[in-house]
């Protein structure tokens, strides 16, 4: 009865907001002010009294003076009045608003975290002036002593924030101290790496220091490709074009670029997957990559000629050519002859592939001398058991030796099961029906039925959960934009490979080859779409048996479970199994994150994870036929979740943002299942916990669960940071769920505004039924204003 009284309130003050209807009006007042009135002056008087002896804070007005009235709709929940705007402050307050809200209706426990609100909210009004005057100053190159006082009071206000440093920046330029600009200008770009002011001011810096190359990066990132300046000779314009093509491109496609040509005196870009080369790098810390292709047991000097096709043909159809066309990317570099010896008597692997179709290599030491007929850029893995020359008359690929050693420190497996798009929430909700050998195989392990994701979608979560960061720490917004993970974020590659391990991306999309992501591997295997587990499960346990002498740490990341709109066909169950009435579904090509729940999606969802979760009970039959329980560490994760079953509005669903996370092997407690709140940002720490890398800087993000020696979670936080649209976030509890909207869209550069926006608080169960709760709603926004506070403007 409570929650309708209160949805039916909150109905009336709506339609007032609307229409200015002063007997409507009359009525709440009559009904939730008149009773109240009493009480709320004399809480007024004695918060406001402590509140005025404890801070020091401006003197507060007097209760008939005050700027708004309350209005008490129970005893846990009220509305403010505006009574200057005469409007119900249904959903935002801030300022001085909010503090008045809780000195009028809360207890005097209460009145501390409020006025730490409040002083950040003035500060951060007093930033937002600052920064008005610095990019006034900037504009017309006022960089005198009151600009500078101006500029360090910012920065004390302000330190998350950019503009200090571009001010510092913008200030050495114009006394042309080039070097002290370029430093304050890189600075600027740690802490916001996708801003178009930014990219426009570094161009400037680098160009001034004699660094063109990196200078006409940023010019192209800025979108003023008309004012590039190129090299004249030929081999420089060549490597140059390269660097261009880094800035130019969309990064989530490894080896695939936009490459730059000349055409009437003007750059264009064409599309062209990179082969038989090393790709181009946006940053000189990210590592060099080979692209290869992928063929593990096919016909030889055809993929080639077939990706020739491909690429002549990208541009003119304008489509995604390459999606289903596996590439083999590797760590490596050019060599003419190389001699290779085992380690201290340990045989190696060595990968080698030729540059060139129909290249010959000749292999030669005192026992033979053979000559082979290589297909270009396929890698090839040659056994070295004795000292051995390999030469050709052309350069050719060479990645780096794998000592076959097993180390007691080590496992001989450590395998990451990355389970695009499944939503484990749902298969909660339906039972577990759907994925037998997933309970079974994890059930002697760890299952958490309480997992969040970070983000809603694939580039931001895949690097939050590799790198034990949240997004905007991460920095990623627009998908795709050109960067480079700073050097001091440690991925779990790069943590596995000082371990020892031979690392492989045995199956995956190759979102993270350029951003640096997933720069720890010594190879990847990727394609572009449709990766099915059925071919890396395959893949997986053939690269058991050929590198078994050697520890290995592979990532297997396939989309069975990954809801699409028209633009993939639908599965022939589907076909066969459904009336037209639910097969013919609107053909959409919006992102599969939109897409609303319906018959077709739900049943091809439930049908691959089906054919998904097979496929990996013959993975699992294998890993513990062939491997003893210490000998191995198994993770399968989620990066989110699905749209398509959810049951609530909201973007941040249970069921979109609801992550598979589960461990099984050496070090991991059987517990099964356990309802503990776990974020995918902790899988970083789970893993170095279980392999022995460290997890204890103070960076990062994640948190190690209290299965596994650490403590419990109060609260997850999933949110979408996208360039225009809004922000969105939701904060779980055990209990509650809090989502909250911005009104205006994320800015380019990933940044935010919270003046205004609307927020629900729900109940975690299957009604998910709205709760009205003014200390709740506390107590969860000074959670998202601190987890906000860095890309908030």
């Amino acid at each position: 009865m409570t929650e309708e009284y209160v949805e039916g309130v909150r109905e009336l003050m709506v339609a007032y907001n609307e229409s200015g209807d002063e007997a409507l009006y009359k009525a709440l007042y009559e009904l939730c002010y008149v009773p109240n009135e009493a009480a709320l002056r004399e809480n007024y008087a004695r918060n406001a009294a402590l509140y005025t002896e404890t801070y020091d804070a401006p003197v507060l007005p007097s209760y008939d003076d005050l700027p708004v009235l309350l209005f008490p709709v129970t005893n846990d929940y009220s509305v403010l009045f505006d009574k200057g705007a005469y409007r119900f402050c249904m959903d935002e307050e801030s300022g001085l608003f909010a503090l008045l809200h809780v000195l009028l209706f809360a207890d005097e426990t209460a009145i501390p975290q409020a006025a730490e609100r409040f002083r950040c909210a003035e500060n951060e009004a007093r930033a937002r002036v600052l920064a008005q005057d610095l990019w006034a100053a900037i504009r017309v190159q006022d960089f005198g002593n009151s600009t500078q006082r101006t500029a360090e009071e910012y920065h004390e206000l302000c330190p998350h924030g950019e503009l200090y440093e571009m001010f510092r920046a913008e200030a050495a330029l114009a006394h042309k101290n080039y070097d002290t600009a370029l430093h304050f200008a890189v600075a600027a770009y740690e802490k916001r790496r996708m801003s178009m002011e930014l990219y426009g001011l570094l161009y400037r810096a680098y160009y001034e220091t004699g660094q063109y190359d990196r200078a006409m990066q940023f010019l192209v990132l800025s979108e003023r490709r008309d004012e590039i300046i190129f090299p004249h000779e030929k081999e420089a314009c060549i490597a140059f074009f390269r660097k261009i093509s880094a800035a130019a491109s969309d990064t989530r496609f490894a080896p695939i670029l936009k490459m730059p040509y000349m055409e009437d005196g003007q750059m264009k870009t064409r599309t062209n997957a990179l082969v038989g080369e090393v790709l181009p790098r946006f940053s000189e810390e990210l590592p060099a990559y080979w692209a290869g292709i992928y063929n593990s047991y096919g016909q030889m000097f055809i993929k080639d000629k077939v990706l020739e096709l491909m690429n002549g043909k990208a541009e003119e159809y304008d489509l995604p050519i390459y999606n289903d066309f596996p590439f083999d990317l590797m760590k490596a570099e050019e060599c003419s002859d190389i001699h290779v010896e085992p380690v201290d008597g340990i045989p190696v692997l060595l990968p080698i592939a030729a540059k060139v179709a129909q290249q010959c290599l000749r292999f030669s030491n005192e026992f033979m001398d053979h000559t082979r007929r290589l297909s270009k850029a396929e890698f090839n893995f040659y056994r070295i058991e004795e000292p051995i020359t390999v030469r050709s008359e052309l350069p050719f690929i060479v990645g780096a030796p794998i000592v076959l050693q097993h180390s007691p420190q080590r496992r001989k497996i450590v395998l990451n099961i990355l389970a695009d798009g499944l939503s484990w929430r749902e298969m909660c909700w339906e039972n577990y029906e759907l994925v037998p050998n997933i309970a079974r195989f994890f059930g002697k392990g760890v299952i958490f039925d309480n997992c969040f994701s970070t983000a809603e979608y694939t580039y931001p979560a895949l690097s939050s959960i590799e790198t034990g960061l949240y997004q905007h720490h991460t920095q990623i917004a627009a998908p795709g934009k050109p960067f480079a993970m700073p050097s001091n974020c440690v991925t779990i590659s790069e943590q596995m490979k000082a371990l020892g391990y031979y690392c492989v991306n045995i199956q995956g999309d190759a979102e993270g080859v350029y951003n640096g992501t997933t720069r720890g591997f010594d190879r990847l295997i990727v394609n572009h779409w449709i990766s099915r587990v059925s071919d890396g499960v395959e893949r997986t346990i053939r690269h058991l048996e050929a590198f078994n002498e050697c520890d290995n740490f592979l990532l297997m990341h396939f989309a069975d479970a990954h809801p699409y709109n028209s633009d993939v066909s639908t599965p022939i169950a589907g076909q066969t199994h459904l009336p037209l009435v639910d097969a013919f579904q609107e053909q959409s090509t919006t992102a599969a994150v939109f897409l609303k729940p319906n018959p077709l999606s739900q049943y091809v969802n439930r049908s691959e994870i089906r054919a998904m979760d097979r496929q990996l009970g013959y993975l699992f039959d294998y890993l513990t036929t062939n491997y003893e329980d210490d000998e191995y560490i198994v993770l399968l994760y989620s990066d989110h979740g699905t749209s398509v079953h959810a049951r609530s509005p909201y973007l941040m669903s249970e069921e979109q943002t609801g992550a598979a996370l589960m461990a099984r092997g050496a070090g991991v407690p059987v517990l099964g299942r356990v309802d503990e709140l776990t974020s995918s940002v902790d899988i970083y720490k789970i893993l170095g916990k279980l392999a022995g890398y460290p997890i204890d800087a103070a960076h990062l993000d994640g948190n190690l669960p209290e299965a596994f020696g650490g403590q419990r979670r109060e609260y997850t936080v999933s949110n979408s940071i996208y360039p225009g649209q809004t922000y969105k976030i939701c904060v779980r509890t055990e209990r509650y769920a809090f989502h909250l909207e911005t009104a205006e869209f994320t800015r380019e550069d990933g940044t935010i505004s919270l003046d205004r926006y609307t927020y629900h608080i729900y109940e975690r169960s299957e009604t998910y039924h709205e709760v009205f709760d003014d200390a709740l709603t506390r107590y969860f926004m000074d959670i998202v204003w601190t987890y906000t506070e860095s890309f908030r403007r």
